[in-house]
C-alpha cells in the first residue's frame, strides 16, 4: 500500500505543478433582464475560427488563449434572445464581458442542452463517474434501478418483481457502503417508502454514479459510490404525464410539471407516481441450477414432494408518492426560494425469506411518510462569486410489520404448514410491529468562485435519526423495544483549480464525519457512543486536444454504521451497538476518448481500472448464528476487511439520431483479506476467496435505432434491443461452492426489446415493450427467482416549453 506521506505528497503535486501564464481572454456571465444567473448558455467568439464555451451554475463563462485582435462575442441560450458584442483583444489584458439575456418566444423543444452540457463536464472531470441522460428511456416501462443495471460497474440484484428488496454494488462494494440521494439530499431523508426501485423514469432528467470516489458536495458517508439522481424541476412549462399497464397485473403511472413565471418570479414542482403489481409470476424447480419447489406429500405430511411450477400466491406490492413544491425565484435577498411537501405511501407482501425455500403467506409490510422541505439559493451572496444553498427537510415515517399467522411455513402450492396457535411466521410469537421514525435532515453549502480558474466549495450536512418501536399484540415485552437516536454531521470542504483553459482539471477535498447514537436496552439502560474521522482525497483529469482523456483519483472515505447496524430493528436483526464505522482507500485511473466526425458520427469510449482496500467492513451474519437467538435472527459485527481490484470498459457509437449502440463489461474481483481466525493464529478457509453471492463478471449491450417522420411529419419510429450477460457465480465463498452444489448460479443472458411510435414531435408517445424475451429462469441475491417473459404497453404525453 501507498504510504500516507507518499499520498499527501501526490495530492500537493497535482495542484502546485500547474504553471500560471497571464494570456489574453475573455470572460464574464450571462443571466436573466431579472439577473438570474443562466447556466449552460453558449458563448461564442468568431473570428477565423470559432471558440466555444458554457456558462456554469453561476452564469460564469471563461475563454483563453485569445490572440491580439478584434473578435465577435455571442451568448445563445434556447428561450432567450441572442446578444452579440464586438471587442478587442490586447496581449496580457484579459476583457470582462457580460450578457443580460430577453426572453424569446414560446417554443417546444425536447432537446436538454443543459443536461447535455453537464453530462459533457462530469464526464471529463477526474472522478470516476457514469452520466445518464434518461431522455433515450423515458418512453420505456422502466424504472431506476432497471436503467442503472445497464451502466458499467453497476449491478442491481432484485429479490423479485416491482417493488422487491434489492442489493446496489458499484465495482464490487454494496449494501450500505452505497449511498443514494435525490437531487444531492440522502434518500433516507424522504422516509422508507422512497426506493430507486419505485420511482419512474419519466420524472428524472438524468442520474450520475460515483464509483469510489465520492464529491464533497455530496455530503454523506459513502465508502464505495453514489447515485445521485436530478429530478425535473424549475422549468419554464412542462409537464410529463404516462400511464403503463402489463403483464403479473402491473400498473404504473407517474406526472412531472413545472411552470415558472420569469417576470412575478413564480415555481410550481409537482412529481408524483403510482405502482402495483400482483407480481404473481410462474416460479419452476430448476435442476440444472438445483432449485426445486417442495410441497408436503397429501399422504404422508412428514415427506415432501417438489412440484414443476407454481405461481407466487403473496406477493403484491403498491406505493405511490407526491410532492409539491412551491416558492419565488429573481429576488434580491433569494434566487431561489422554494417549500415543498412530500408523502409517500407503500403496501408491500412478503413471499419469501433470505432464499426462496422459505415461503410466507401472510406477512406483510405498510408504510407511509410525511415530509415537509425548504430550498434556498442566492448567488453573489455579500460578494460577487460567492452562492449559498440550503435543503431542510423532516420526515415522520411511520411503518408496520405484521406476522400474525398460526402457521410456521406456507409451502408452493399455498398450503400452510405447522400450525402454532400462537406462532408468525418470522417469530416464535406473533407481532404486529409499530415503527415510528422521526429523520431531520439540514444541508448547507457554500460555493466561492476566486476567480475563472479557482473554486472553492463548503458543504455540511446534519442528519438526526430517532425511531422508537413496540409490539402491538404484546406492548409489554421490551425484547425489542427500540428508542434509538442517531446524530451525524459530515462536512466536506473541495478547492478546484483549472489549468490550460480547463484542460487540466484538480480539486483536492477533505471531509469530516461525527456521528453519535443512543439506544434505551430492555432493562432501561442506556448504551451511547459518538467517534469523529477525517477522510481526504483528490481528483485530477487532462483533456487532449484531440477528445482523448486521463483522469485519476484517490479517497479515504468512511461509512458510518447506520441505525438499523447498531441498534437493530426488531424483527430479524439482533443489536450491535460496538460497531465502528468502516473506512477504505479507494484508487481509480482512468482514460476516455470523445469525438464527433463529420457531425454526424460520434463516438465515445472509456476504460478504468481500481482498487479498494476495506477495514473493519461490516458484516452481517447469517440467521441462527447469534447466541441465544432464533434461527430466524442475524447481526452486524466488524471483521477484518475485503481487498476488491478490477477493471470496465464502454463504447458508445451514434450516427445523428438514426441509431446509437453501447457496449460495456465490468469485471471485479472482492475478496476476504482477514487471513487469520479473531483471537487465534489459525489462518481463515475463507482468506483471499471472493465474496459471497457477489457476481464478477458481466456486461451489456443497448441497442437503439429509430427513424423521424417515416409514417409522416412530426413522427418518429424507435426499436430498443437489450441484452445483459452475467458469467456464473457462487452463492457463498468461492473456495466453498462447486457447480455441483446448491450454491452454484449459472451463466444468465437476459434480452429486453421495445418500439416506440412518436406524434408531433415526441409530443404523444406509445411503446410496446417486453422483458425478459426468451423467458430465462433467472436469479439474483441467493438464488431468489426474477419474473419470466412480461409484456408492457405505455402512453406518454411530454410538453416541454423552455
Amino acid at each position: 500500500m501507498l504510504g500516507l506521506k507518499w499520498r499527501l505528497s501526490l495530492l500537493l503535486c497535482i495542484v502546485v505543478c500547474g504553471t500560471y501564464g497571464q494570456v489574453a481572454g475573455v470572460n464574464g456571465w450571462v443571466k436573466s433582464k431579472d439577473n438570474q444567473a443562466l447556466e449552460g448558455a453558449t458563448v461564442r467568439v468568431r473570428q477565423h475560427e470559432i471558440r466555444a464555451t458554457r456558462t456554469d451554475a453561476s452564469g460564469q463563462y471563461a475563454i483563453a488563449n485569445l490572440p491580439p485582435g478584434q473578435y465577435s462575442v455571442e451568448a445563445q441560450l434556447m428561450g432567450y434572445k441572442s446578444q452579440q458584442r464586438t471587442i478587442r483583444v490586447v496581449a496580457n489584458a484579459p476583457i470582462t464581458v457580460n450578457f443580460n439575456l430577453e426572453e424569446a418566444a414560446e417554443h417546444i423543444e425536447q432537446v436538454e442542452v443543459t443536461g447535455q452540457s453537464k453530462t459533457k463536464e462530469m464526464l471529463q472531470s477526474g472522478f470516476n463517474v457514469n452520466v445518464i441522460e434518461t431522455k433515450q428511456y423515458a418512453n420505456t416501462n422502466a424504472d431506476i434501478n432497471q436503467i442503472l443495471n445497464r451502466s458499467t460497474g453497476v449491478r442491481v440484484r432484485e429479490q423479485g418483481g416491482l417493488g422487491s428488496n434489492y442489493s446496489f454494488s458499484i465495482n464490487g462494494m454494496s449494501g450500505n457502503h452505497i449511498k443514494f440521494f435525490i437531487d444531492g439530499v440522502p434518500i433516507e431523508a424522504y422516509g422508507s417508502g422512497m426506493s430507486f426501485n419505485n420511482i419512474p423514469v419519466n420524472i428524472v432528467e438524468r442520474i450520475e454514479v460515483y464509483k469510489g470516489v465520492i464529491p464533497a458536495h455530496l455530503t454523506s458517508d459513502a465508502l464505495g459510490g453514489a447515485v445521485n439522481i436530478i429530478t425535473k424541476r424549475d422549468r419554464r412549462k412542462s409537464i410529463d404525464a404516462s400511464y403503463s399497464y402489463g403483464s403479473f397485473n402491473t400498473h404504473r403511472a407517474a406526472l412531472s410539471g413545472s411552470y415558472t413565471d420569469p417576470k412575478k418570479g413564480l415555481h410550481v414542482n409537482v412529481n408524483s407516481f403510482y405502482n402495483y403489481s400482483d407480481n404473481d409470476y410462474r416460479m419452476y424447480s430448476n435442476p440444472a441450477a438445483r432449485v426445486y419447489l417442495d410441497v408436503v406429500n397429501p399422504s404422508n405430511s412428514n415427506q415432501f414432494d417438489t412440484i414443476a411450477s407454481a405461481k407466487r400466491f403473496h406477493d403484491a406490492y403498491r406505493s405511490y408518492m407526491t410532492q409539491v413544491e412551491a416558492g419565488i425565484s429573481g429576488k434580491r435577498w433569494a434566487d431561489v426560494f422554494v417549500l415543498g411537501l412530500t408523502y409517500n405511501n407503500v403496501y408491500n407482501e412478503v413471499q419469501t425469506g433470505a432464499t426462496q425455500q422459505k415461503v410466507y403467506g401472510h406477512v406483510f409490510e405498510t408504510s407511509r411518510s410525511i415530509v415537509p422541505s425548504l430550498r434556498y439559493r442566492k448567488e453573489n451572496l455579500f460578494t460577487d462569486g460567492l452562492s449559498a444553498t440550503i435543503f431542510a427537510n423532516f420526515a415522520n415515517d411511520r411503518s408496520i410489520v405484521t406476522d400474525t399467522s398460526s402457521y410456521r411455513v406456507y409451502r408452493w402450492d399455498g398450503r400452510p404448514d405447522n400450525y402454532f396457535p400462537e406462532a408468525g411466521e418470522i417469530n416464535l410469537t406473533k407481532s404486529i410491529q409499530h415503527y415510528n421514525g422521526y429523520n431531520s435532515l439540514v444541508q448547507t453549502m457554500l460555493n466561492y468562485a476566486i476567480n475563472s480558474k479557482q473554486t472553492v466549495n463548503l458543504t455540511h450536512s446534519f442528519t438526526g435519526n430517532h425511531r422508537k418501536s413496540y409490539n402491538e399484540i404484546d406492548p409489554f415485552n421490551h425484547t425489542f423495544r427500540q428508542n434509538n437516536r442517531v446524530n451525524r454531521h459530515v462536512a466536506g470542504l473541495n478547492y478546484m483549480h483549472d489549468f490550460f483553459d480547463k484542460k487540466w482539471r484538480n480539486q483536492l477535498f477533505s471531509k469530516y464525519y461525527h456521528f453519535s447514537g443512543q439506544v434505551e436496552n430492555a432493562d432501561s439502560s442506556n448504551t451511547r457512543q459518538a467517534k469523529s474521522y477525517l477522510g481526504y482525497g483528490a481528483a485530477s483529469s487532462y483533456i487532449f486536444s484531440n477528445g482523448l482523456g486521463l483522469k485519476t483519483s484517490y479517497e479515504h472515505a468512511y461509512r458510518l454504521p447506520t441505525l438499523v447496524e447498531l441498534f437493530g430493528n426488531g424483527v430479524d436483526v439482533y443489536p450491535n451497538a460496538g460497531l465502528v464505522p468502516e473506512s477504505s482507500d479507494n484508487y481509480n485511473l482512468g482514460v476516455f476518448y470523445n469525438a464527433v466526425m463529420q457531425d454526424k458520427h460520434g463516438i465515445y469510449a472509456s476504460a478504468a481500472i481500481f482498487y479498494r482496500n476495506a477495514d473493519n467492513y461490516i458484516h452481517r451474519t447469517p440467521p441462527g448464528v447469534v447466541s441465544g437467538s432464533s434461527e430466524s435472527f442475524s447481526q452486524y459485527y466488524n471483521y477484518g476487511g475485503i481487498q476488491v481490484e478490477g477493471a470496465e470498459a464502454e463504447i458508445t457509437y451514434s450516427y445523428g439520431n438514426l441509431l446509437k449502440l453501447t457496449a460495456n463489461a465490468s469485471y471485479e474481483s472482492a475478496v476476504d483479506r482477514e487471513q487469520y481466525v479473531r483471537g487465534t493464529n489459525r489462518v481463515k478457509v475463507t482468506y483471499g476467496n471472493r465474496l459471497p453471492d457477489k457476481p464478477w463478471l458481466y456486461g451489456n449491450t443497448d441497442f437503439i435505432i429509430g427513424k423521424n417522420d417515416l409514417l409522416g411529419a412530426g413522427t418518429r419510429l424507435e426499436f430498443n434491443w437489450f441484452m445483459q450477460y452475467v458469467n456464473e457465480y457462487s452463492t457463498t465463498w468461492s473456495k466453498l461452492g462447486d457447480r455441483s452444489t446448491n450454491y452454484y448460479i449459472p451463466t444468465q443472458w437476459i434480452q429486453n426489446v421495445g418500439l416506440t411510435y412518436s406524434l408531433k414531435q415526441g409530443l404523444y408517445n406509445f411503446t410496446l415493450e417486453c422483458r425478459n424475451l426468451t423467458d430465462q429462469i433467472a436469479y439474483d441475491n441467493s438464488k431468489l427467482q426474477k419474473p419470466g417473459r412480461s409484456i408492457s404497453m405505455k402512453f406518454r404525453y411530454n410538453l416541454n416549453i423552455h
